[in-house]
């Protein structure tokens, strides 16, 4: 199937939108920062494009962080062992750190609990498939705990309720896997 023109430049200017609307996040620290007029001048287009696409700034955020879910989850999709969870949640992490000013944002806001959520719900997904792959009888439920817990403290971190480094929570996580894992 062949795309028109339009839908590529219908792409193209969320896309731009997109990225403007995360360069003012980074620069300017928090979404109420941020004006319609402002995305729509870095974006280098008119608020009635900004609207024919959006109904507000929160909206280019939840899609936002949609693409990004989409890279994170798609980032991996053959986790098969211990390494490869590791290595999973080693991308994972190295993802928040890259895009922080974003996700504190993100977090802080009523958008989350679908990301969260639904990053919770994979890394599950993976570890309790690579448990059963090997064999290991842990208890599902001890895996959510952890994983949950894993979650709950990121939201904290994004939060700035907590003294620990995105590292810390991430080779804390890992060291715990591995020990359900072995």
């Amino acid at each position: 199937m062949v795309r028109s023109k339009y839908a590529h430049a219908t792409d193209r200017t969320r896309r731009k939108i997109r990225e403007a609307f995360a360069e003012l996040l980074a620069e300017r620290g928090s979404i109420k920062n941020i004006t319609v007029t402002d995305l729509a001048d870095r974006a280098d287009i008119t608020r009635g494009t900004f609207y024919n696409y959006f109904n507000n700034l929160y909206e280019v955020g939840v899609e936002l962080q949609s693409e990004i879910e989409h890279h994170i989850f798609l980032e991996y999709v053959d986790v098969n062992t211990v390494e490869g969870i590791e290595q999973y949640l080693d991308q994972v992490f190295r993802f928040f750190a890259e895009h922080e000013p974003l996700y504190r944002e993100l977090i802080m806001s009523d958008t989350s609990d679908t990301f969260l959520g639904q990053l919770e719900k994979e890394i599950n997904q993976r570890a309790v498939a690579i448990l059963g792959k090997n064999g290991i009888k842990k208890s599902e439920l001890e895996l959510q705990f952890i994983i949950g817990g894993a979650i709950a403290v990121v939201r904290k971190y994004f939060c700035n309720e907590v003294d620990l480094s995105l590292e810390e929570i991430r080779d804390y996580l890992k060291e715990k896997m591995r020990q359900m894992m072995l």
